[in-house]
């Protein structure tokens, strides 16, 4: 189907009433790169209109110096060929402070605040001799006040280096300054895109288009709207859910040159050769992936034991074995394998990227498997780090030293699995792995940690919130909240922060459940209210002073999801919440289609069941006065006592 048939196709469907049918064959266009830059763009218009009536799931406000109405639709595309609709909300030309301003005004009670806030710069101002950081800082203080939402902050670019040339500083030394200086004062969690990077990768001639901003004050040719939006989206992806945490490689021709079963562990191809020398950088590039905390796997076609020699016994491969946290061999179909990597790891397919050479592996997985992310490969090995680059799959927002250590945990992990074997019951086998944590308060120290968690956690996470650093602290410090974290270890290593607890001070008027942290956010900033009981000897309800604590945020990573570190959690809350006077507890189940394991956490916690809501939304309650500890199986030290303000 060429590129305009493709547009026609979904005209035609959208007319027909065929949106989903429309937006799958956009999708596809998209993601095989059938489509010419001016035509992503005019898919993206078109993905707008299909998806009206379609919660997104991510709201974003685009802000520029310069004129967006080509980048919001691109950027609408490109995470569409990713498979996450957005919705993109535009502020007027240079008007970014402006609309900061009104917005609130002009979006009325019910239209949905946005989670994000994109800033682009241009550089008139800037070249023209203005400071332009009191500028984006106050942008920057207002996308808080306004919306509390994430910030995706944008950098200056040249596009000629002055009337001082290249070599004596100049306009370029200026944007180079003052793109340090949005680095050092951007706000904690926020996120920087380097366009002076990012149109380097092009090449400026080709990125920008000089005409097209004099007529529209739009800077950026239609290839250079895409690479920006491919950029744009990626920033997104990493505040919002964080970078993909699997790679899986094919081994033949792609780890080295050649086929194992045929040349043997030491006759492939790794650094005697160009082509080998290529396969060794792609590997150095690989163990630099896995040392920052991005999981390893094989998925290869392959005898188990050809597969695994290389490793034990080439002195010219830069990756071990201890390297990869899964490694699947054989000759089922690689669908197969890959789900079972993701039962084996505890993670959704749709944080994998693939990396075959073999077209025909690259197509089943795009079939079979369409949330995996597949890099197409170029037939070079010299390229395949650029191509792997390309995909922006790994950017963060930032590395902390939990990331750096996830491999080795994972490895941890494998021997878990192998030492449960050994045990007839799950009790025993839990006993034997002398679990113990240590509780601690979300501080500074813990933030980033804290702050990654909360983005990306999906399947222990009982409400799904995603609370920005600024407003995790902002929470942690409510007077009468309870703001845990949760670090654990047993007698493999230590797993880490593993879990997060934020719960709220919660005032009458916002004892119903709320859907939405931000309809009750504004209601905690006392101590404990009233909340409602039940008077079991009359069978009906009553107010009394029952200081009442909500249950904003609870997540807990994978890894130790089954082995009681919930039940350790709970029970750290259950002491902390009488320690501070609270009488009731009060906690929410938000469904979304990934965090059915925590469903019933609160039935078989011992809460009672209030409310449904049409959504799914479940509403529970605990009276501490009849809780009981939980069974848990991780020791720890007994928790501090904490007070309130005017309470003992």
């Amino acid at each position: 189907m060429t590129e305009d048939s493709v547009l026609k196709e979904a005209r035609r469907l959208r007319k027909e009433g065929k949106a989903d049918e429309a937006l799958a064959l956009l999708r596809e266009a998209l993601r095989r790169g059938q489509l010419a830059p001016d035509q992503v763009e005019r898919a993206g218009s078109l993905i707008a209109k299909l998806a009206e009536g379609i919660a997104p799931a991510l709201r974003v406000f685009l802000l520029g110096q310069c004129t967006t109405s080509w980048l919001a639709p691109a950027l609408t595309a490109v995470a569409w060929r990713h498979g996450t609709l957005i919705q993109v909300a535009e502020g007027g030309y240079d008007s970014i402070l402006q609309d900061l301003a009104m917005a609130p005004a002009m979006r009325g009670a019910e239209t949905p605040r946005p989670q994000a806030v994109v800033f682009l710069p241009w550089n008139q101002r800037l070249l023209g001799g203005s400071d332009e950081l009191p500028f984006w800082q106050s942008a920057w203080v207002l996308a808080a006040e306004r919306f509390g939402a994430r910030i995706v902050q944008v950098g200056y670019d040249w596009v000629t280096p002055g009337p001082l040339g290249h070599h004596l500083g100049g306009d370029v030394a200026l944007i180079r300054q003052a793109n340090d200086a949005l680095r050092q004062h951007l706000p904690a969690g926020a996120f920087f895109v380097d366009l002076e990077q990012v149109s380097g990768t092009m090449g400026r001639e080709r990125f920008y288009d000089p005409r097209r901003y004099h007529w529209t004050k739009q800077p950026f040719s239609d290839a250079g709207a895409c690479l920006l939006a491919e950029h744009l989206w990626a920033a997104l992806r990493a505040l919002h859910t964080g970078p993909k945490k699997v790679f899986v490689l094919d081994l033949d021709n792609m780890l080295w040159g050649g086929i194992v079963g045929e040349a043997g562990p030491l006759g492939v191809a790794l650094g005697d050769s160009p082509e080998g020398e290529a396969h060794r950088a792609f590997q150095f590039h690989v163990k630099r992936l896995a040392q920052r905390g991005i999981l390893l796997a094989v998925a290869s076609k392959n005898n188990p034991d050809d597969a695994r020699e290389p490793f034990r016994s080439n002195p010219d491969m830069v990756l071990k074995l201890d390297d990869f946290a899964a490694f699947e061999a054989g000759w089922e179909p690689k669908p197969a394998m890959l789900r079972r990597i993701a039962d084996t790891l505890g993670l959704g397919l749709d944080s994998f990227v693939f990396f075959d050479d073999d077209p025909a592996e690259r197509e089943q997985i795009r079939q079979a498997l369409p949330e995996v992310e597949v890099v197409e490969v170029p037939l070079d090995p010299a390229e395949y780090v650029r191509a792997l680059q390309a995909g922006l799959w790994f950017e963060a927002v930032a590395l902390t030293q939990e990331d750096a250590e996830r491999g080795r945990q994972y490895q941890q992990e494998r021997k878990r699995r192998e030492a449960k074997q050994a045990f007839a019951s799950t009790d025993d086998y839990l006993r034997s792995l002398d679990m113990r944590a240590q509780v601690g308060t979300i501080d500074e120290a813990s933030l980033a940690r804290c702050a990654q968690l909360v983005a990306k956690t999906n399947q222990f996470n009982l409400t799904t919130r995603r609370h920005s650093p600024e407003e995790i602290r902002r929470l942690a410090a409510l007077p009468g909240a309870i703001a845990l974290t949760l670090r654990v270890a047993d007698r493999f290593g230590d797993h880490g922060l593993v879990s997060v607890l934020i719960a709220l001070p919660q005032s009458s008027s916002s004892s119903s459940s709320s859907s939405s942290s931000s309809s009750t956010l504004g209601a905690c900033d006392a101590a404990a209210k009233p909340g409602r009981i039940e008077d079991e000897e009359e069978g009906r309800g009553r107010y009394e002073e029952v200081p009442t604590l909500r249950v904003d945020t609870w997540l807990m990573s994978c890894r130790v999801i089954g082995r009681t570190v919930e039940g350790f959690f709970f029970n750290e809350l259950l002491a902390r919440a009488r320690d501070l006077g609270y009488g009731r507890i009060v906690g929410e189940y938000i469904p979304t289609p990934k965090n059915t394991p925590v469903k019933d956490l609160y039935d078989h916690l011992g809460f009672t069941r209030q409310a449904e809501a049409p959504d799914g939304t479940v509403t529970y309650t605990l009276d501490l006065a009849a809780a009981h500890p939980a069974h848990t199986l991780v020791r720890g030290s007994p928790p501090q006592p904490l007070s309130l303000p005017g309470r003992g």
